[in-house]
């Protein structure tokens, strides 16, 4: 019995103890450079002009016209609700489709299209 009691006391004890330990108050205060806000902002601006002039795209075929116009066909017969162009670029001609800010929503594409056109891969394009 008086075991128990003397468990009791200390269990009483010990929440005691650590119920007042626990209730802490605190306030934070940061000091920071002020050039630091107007890196950032430089950063935004920056990533935001970047963004703009940048997206992704899926080049489905590289090489001569006539292999081009017939992967540009067939990619238009299949996929109708993604655009596609036909580009020059000397000397060869690509196949490009789709339009994609997101590189993630790009590579889901890309996954859809690999069935059809196993060498196509995303590609970057930046707008001058």
């Amino acid at each position: 019995m008086e075991t128990f009691s003397l468990k009791a006391l200390y269990l009483l004890f010990f929440f005691g103890i650590s119920f007042i330990s626990y209730s802490q108050e605190g306030k934070i205060n940061i000091k920071q450079n002020p050039k630091i806000d107007s890196l950032l902002n430089k950063k935004i601006e920056l990533d935001r002009d970047r963004y703009s002039k940048e997206h992704f795209t899926l080049q489905l075929y590289y090489g001569n016209l006539k292999q081009a116009n017939e992967t540009l066909n067939i990619f238009e017969l299949k996929f109708p609700d993604i655009p596609a162009e036909l580009i020059f670029e000397t000397p060869n001609y690509k196949v490009h489709a789709g339009i994609f800010k997101n590189k993630i929503k790009g590579l889901k594409t890309l996954d859809m299209l690999k069935q059809t056109f196993p060498s196509a891969f995303l590609l970057i394009k930046r707008t001058p």
